[in-house]
């Protein structure tokens, strides 16, 4: 515990945090929750609309939930020639859409030394490593070549971005035409009291999301269309997935919290009562 409140100390004094330092120095290789099974982090809210019931052994099936929404979004095909997950967390997305769909190439693309190596030696135990890999790399300046992708996916990655913008921006480019992305995203909305103003602070500093990418709903279709995306499906997840995770959030025993980082997770408080949306959307390069 000690350990931990000294990384929080550190991490609430320093003023360059990065995506990489909230999950590796923070999270490290704890995350919200490991799957039973796997024993892999959990690092979505899951996708909550069929499960009935609420509790803490429901997140993982949450989770596949989530990467069974974009991934089908994502309309793969035979024809594709390279699949990318930005900000691919520890490949458990990509093991996914390799076991359900006829996946040649597909690479994850992510900031964090911690879970790019994590994610690689999963996939080599997983035997997947010939289809797979992920790459060390940054979202806003992707290390593929123009018109060279056939689809992107990205979950629960691109509020970190610094920027959004710039990421739809580097999306477009890297897409061939007609390309898709599936895209599942949240919301930190603009404040509208000192006290929102006070909870997205919080959120900005606990989990790096630069104030540039503090907008609603409607500034962000407005930066869909303006990057050069045409918008084939557009849809509000609030109640399928922010609420039913804060309870989820909540219904876990006290104990657990001390696993974190304890500073990190007074922080985070402000995700529980900050206003925020949740979007799932696909759309296409024009």
């Amino acid at each position: 515990m000690f350990n931990s409140l000294s990384k929080a100390i550190h991490f609430l004094r320093s003023n360059g945090n990065t995506t990489a330092l909230v999950y590796d120095d923070i999270l490290g290789d704890t995350g919200v929750a490991k799957d039973s099974k796997t024993h892999i982090p959990s690092v979505n809210m899951g996708y909550w609309k069929d499960i009935s019931q609420i509790d803490p052994e429901k997140i993982h099936i949450a989770n596949q939930a989530m990467f069974k929404l974009v991934s089908e979004a994502a309309m793969f095909s035979e024809k594709d020639e390279k699949v990318v997950d930005i900000g691919c967390g520890f490949a458990t997305n990509i093991k996914y859409c390799l076991d359900k769909y006829n996946i040649k190439n597909m690479a994850g693309l992510n900031i964090s030394p911690f879970q790019t190596n994590w994610g690689n030696h999963f996939l080599k135990q997983e035997g997947l490593s010939s289809k797979a890999e992920i790459i060390l790399g940054s979202a806003t300046d992707m290390p593929f070549d123009d018109a060279s992708i056939d689809r992107i996916i990205s979950i629960e990655a691109a509020f970190h971005f610094d920027t959004r913008e710039t990421f739809l921006k580097e999306v477009v480019r890297v897409l061939k035409h007609g390309g898709v992305l599936s895209l599942a995203d949240l919301i930190i909305c603009k404040p509208k009291n000192p006290f929102q103003k006070l909870f997205v602070k919080s959120i900005m500093k606990a989990l790096y999301v630069p104030a540039q990418n503090v907008y609603d709903y409607e500034d962000y279709v407005k930066h869909l269309q303006k990057c050069g995306l045409e918008i084939l499906h557009i849809e509000q997840l609030n109640k399928e997935v922010t609420i039913p995770f804060r309870k989820w959030f909540w219904n876990r025993p006290f104990s657990v919290f001390f696993k974190y980082n304890l500073l990190w997770s007074l922080t985070g408080l402000g995700f529980m009562f900050a206003k925020l949306d949740y979007l799932h959307v696909v759309a296409r390069k024009k």
